[in-house]
């Protein structure tokens, strides 16, 4: 049965709920890395917080379904939810990389930017709770994504100089393929992060 009774503003609070549970897992991701005598406590942190975003996420498309009148075009809100998620994917794809490398030792390159992932995701959700009022905000979500895709360039250097130094002939073997592949999903959760902040940009004017 389809809705038609109100414009169903909530879903911008599902959205945000996703926003604060990839805000949390960056900052699970962060101290599993500085503390890795206690990854197992943050894997079970971090498994929770995927598990709960992946209910809310497919609650914003079983509502979206159902739901006749939304304050923005279902699409929209779709490719909001969805990019949101693959952003939180990516983060528990990291944390999960520390377990099955039997990573013991910290790596300062790694360590740097997972603390800009971590103020990519303070960004990121204070731009999801502007969202409901678009065309009040629009100068504040338009600055915002393009300092979100600022940080993403910043990571962008620190990957390409830490590949390097994994790549000088001087590091253990399996050292280059762990740290390779963990860098990896650090630098395409960046990427996911600036993908979705192009699209709150392209709904930010779509609709402002």
């Amino acid at each position: 049965m389809f809705s038609i009774s109100n414009k169903h503003e909530e879903f911008y609070d599902d959205l945000m709920q996703n926003a604060e549970v990839f805000h949390q897992e960056a900052g699970i991701s962060l101290a599993a890395m500085t503390d890795l005598n206690n990854l197992g406590q943050h894997l079970k942190d971090a498994a929770a917080l995927e598990n709960q975003a992946d209910k809310t996420n497919k609650e914003i498309i079983r509502k979206l379904a159902i739901t006749f009148i939304t304050p923005i075009d279902r699409e929209d809100f779709y490719h909001l939810s969805s990019q949101l998620k693959f952003c939180i994917d990516h983060l528990h794809g990291t944390i999960r990389r520390l377990e099955n490398y039997h990573i013991k030792e910290a790596n300062p390159a790694a360590i740097e930017v997972m603390q800009i992932l971590v103020d990519m995701a303070t960004e990121m959700k204070d731009l999801f709770g502007k969202l409901k009022s678009i065309s009040r905000n629009e100068v504040v979500l338009i600055e915002g994504a393009e300092q979100l895709g600022t940080q993403e360039r910043k990571i962008d250097h620190l990957y390409r100089a830490e590949i390097s130094r994994l790549f000088d002939g001087s590091q253990e073997l399996f050292d280059v393929i762990r740290w390779k592949d963990i860098m990896d999903t650090l630098e395409n959760t960046s990427d996911e992060v600036e993908g979705l902040a192009n699209i709150i940009k392209e709904v930010t004017m779509k609709y402002a």
